[in-house]
C-alpha cells in the first residue's frame, strides 16, 4: 500500500565547543573576527555533548541559517548557498543523527533540535538571523526561534501548511509501526511519493540514498512519533516572529487564514512541483527566497 501523508508531517519528506576553522587575527574584518564564523567548516558541541558540523559561507550583517528536513543533511541546500552569499552570511548544518552529525543521542525530538539550532546561534554570537527550514526544518525553526531572540523571521519551505491539522490516532500508530518494522522500505516508499512526475532522477536518488539507510532507523522512527504530538498552534505563538512560506500548491493546500490566527504568516506558491522544490527547481525557488528575505528584512527594519 502506498502511504501518502500530509507534508506537514512529511516533515521528512523528507539535520563548538571546538572550532576547526582558522583563528582570528588583528587584521581580520570585524564581521569575521570571531573564529566560529570564519568561512569554512566548524564543529559545535550541543548541550548533551553531541557534535554538530556546520559550514559558514560569506559575511553579512544578517545571517541565514538553513535547517534541513528529516533524514536529510546540510548539502541539500547546495543550490541556495552561492546565491545568498552575495548579501548574507550563510550557515548550513547537519543536525544530530543526520549527515555527519553525531548520533550518540538517547532522545530524538523536534524540541531537542530546536535547542541545538538556538545553541549554535548563541555560540557563534550571531546578529539578526533568519531561519530557512524545509519540511521538518520548519517545526525545528519554530522551536529555535522560541529560544533565541536573535531570530527575526522564519522561511518555511514546503511545510507548516496547516497549523490545525491533526492525525487520526490509529493512522499515526500505523505510520510509526511501519518505520519501526521495516525502516528502509517504508522510508523509500515514503520519500518517492513526494516527487512530481518527471522531476530530476538524481535528486530522487540522493534523497533516497541519504535518508533511507538502516542506520537511520532509531532516530527516524522516534522523530516520526514526535511529529504526531506537535502542538503547532502553540509553536507558532511561541516563535513570535514572522513566518513566510514557500510551498508547493498541491497536494496539501496552505491554509493561510488558519495559520494567521496564530502568527504573522504569508505564503508564495510553486506549481507542479514536489516536496523537494528547492532541489528540483532551484532557480525558481531561489528567486522566491531572495524576494521573501528582502521583504521580511525590509519589514523588520521598518518596525525598529
Amino acid at each position: 500500500m502506498v502511504l501518502r501523508f500530509p507534508l506537514l508531517f512529511l516533515v521528512l519528506a523528507a539535520l563548538v565547543s571546538g572550532c576547526s576553522g582558522p583563528g582570528s587575527s588583528t587584521d581580520a574584518p570585524a564581521e569575521i573576527a570571531n573564529p566560529a564564523i570564519t568561512p569554512g567548516k566548524h564543529i559545535f558541541t550541543a548541550a548533551d555533548g553531541v557534535e554538530i558540523p556546520y559550514r559558514v559561507n560569506g559575511v553579512g550583517e544578517t545571517t541565514v541559517v538553513f535547517v534541513h528536513c528529516w533524514m536529510c543533511e546540510g548539502s541539500f541546500w547546495d543550490a541556495q548557498v552561492p546565491v545568498l552569499v552575495e548579501n548574507y552570511r550563510v550557515i548550513t548544518l547537519d543536525l544530530p543523527g543526520h549527515g555527519e552529525g553525531g548520533d550518540d543521542r538517547e532522545t530524538w525530538t523536534i524540541a531537542g533540535y530546536g535547542a541545538d539550532v538556538a545553541g549554535l546561534i548563541e555560540h557563534v554570537d550571531l546578529g539578526p538571523t533568519v531561519l530557512v527550514g524545509h519540511s521538518m526544518g520548519g517545526p525545528v525553526s519554530l522551536e529555535a526561534a522560541a529560544r533565541s531572540d536573535r531570530v527575526i523571521g522564519i522561511v518555511a519551505v514546503d511545510t507548516l501548511q496547516d497549523a490545525e491539522f491533526e492525525f487520526d490516532a490509529p493512522i499515526a500508530d500505523q505510520i510509526v509501526s511501519s518505520f519501526q518494522n521495516d525502516f528502509r522500505a517504508t522510508c523509500t516508499n515514503f520519500v518517492e511519493n513526494f516527487f512530481a512526475e518527471g522531476e530530476a532522477g538524481e535528486v530522487v536518488d540522493k534523497v533516497r540514498r541519504v535518508g533511507c539507510e538502516e542506520s537511520n532507523a532509531v532516530a527516524g522512527a522516534a522523530l516520526m512519533r514526535d511529529f504526531i504530538a506537535m502542538d503547532i498552534p502553540a509553536m507558532f505563538r511561541a516563535a513570535g516572529v514572522p513566518i513566510r512560506a514557500i510551498n508547493a500548491d498541491a497536494p496539501n493546500v496552505t491554509q493561510v487564514e488558519t495559520n494567521r490566527k496564530y502568527a504573522d504568516f504569508d505564503v508564495l506558491l510553486m506549481h507542479n512541483v514536489g516536496h523537494y522544490l528547492h532541489m528540483t527547481r532551484p532557480d525558481e525557488f531561489n528567486g522566491l527566497l531572495l524576494e521573501t528575505l528582502e521583504q521580511m528584512l525590509g519589514s523588520s527594519s521598518a518596525m525598529e
